[in-house]
């Protein structure tokens, strides 16, 4: 029987243990030797997840699967969870495959997939797959919100003005470059003058105090400075959704207060807010 063969991981630290393209290769080739069956085509996804479906090889292994003249009537994965962790993708996908003449053999979770009970094991081992990840993924938010509620840094772009250190195995913020901190200083001594993002932006520019990655302020670049709470010494984490696109409710935030050395006074802050506010009311 000819077959293809789908191999994925979903990070570089993945790619480097027993997971790796290569392993699961070999893996599989030596379950195809043991069958009998004829590799044709080979379909590798590299650093992508299985919890969603939209993987290039994936679709394209799809993809070809839907023509009429496929040369091809199984697929082998290494183990289930390459296929897809999430059990609705399973039913989905493999609903459609099966339609098509086509099962889905793992090469180290042998199941017969025509069969009733094989159906049983393999819906087994993928409810067991995706309980593992949502359960991972609970697990790992817990440790995140546990790190930042004692201030430490969970991770994302470190604000301009700062660097990161690790103390007693946690990553914390201190002051950076002095041109750094003093493009902040004069940021919030410019804002409690009165002066908005535009004019701020113009006098970074002109005075050449160059922005993260040596590039030319902007007014949104000054604004989301003089909004951060992390110049006043605070942490906070979880301000905004997955995909950084919204603000969450502030009572979803996580606020530390003095986690780290801060650049700004209170009372600058204050004065700043006051002034920013003012100009919002005479627009």
């Amino acid at each position: 029987m000819n077959i293809v063969t789908y191999l994925r991981v979903s990070s570089k630290m993945q790619s480097e243990r027993e997971l790796s393209i290569p392993a699961q290769r070999e893996a599989i080739q030596r379950y195809a030797d043991q069958k009998g069956w004829i590799i044709v085509d080979e379909f590798v996804d590299e650093s992508k997840s299985a919890k969603t479906a939209d993987r290039p090889a994936f679709q394209r292994m799809i993809a070809k699967a839907k023509q009429p003249q496929k040369d091809f009537k199984a697929i082998v994965v290494h183990k289930f969870d390459r296929f897809s962790r999430s059990r609705e993708d399973h039913i989905i996908y493999k609903a459609l495959l099966r339609k098509l003449g086509i099962f889905v053999y793992s090469a180290t979770e042998q199941t017969e997939p025509d069969t009733p009970h094989g159906m049983l094991l393999e819906g087994m081992l993928e409810t067991i797959s995706e309980y593992y990840r949502l359960n991972l993924k609970n697990e790992t938010l817990k440790g995140l919100k546990e790190n930042a509620s004692r201030g430490f840094h969970c991770g994302g772009r470190i604000p301009f003005g700062y660097r990161t250190i690790v103390v007693d195995g946690h990553v914390t913020l201190i002051p950076g470059e002095r041109h750094e901190v003093e493009a902040v200083q004069l940021i919030f001594k410019l804002a409690t003058e009165g002066m908005g993002g535009k004019k701020i932006a113009r006098i970074l520019n002109e005075c050449n105090l160059a922005n993260a990655n040596d590039r030319r302020w902007s007014p949104s670049s000054v604004l989301s400075i003089l909004s951060n709470q992390v110049y006043l010494g605070h942490r906070i984490w979880n301000k905004r959704t997955k995909g950084m696109t919204q603000f969450k409710d502030e009572d979803e935030w996580i606020i530390t207060p003095n986690c780290h050395p801060p650049l700004i006074s209170q009372q600058q802050w204050d004065a700043a807010q006051t002034e920013l506010q003012q100009r919002k009311k005479n627009k």
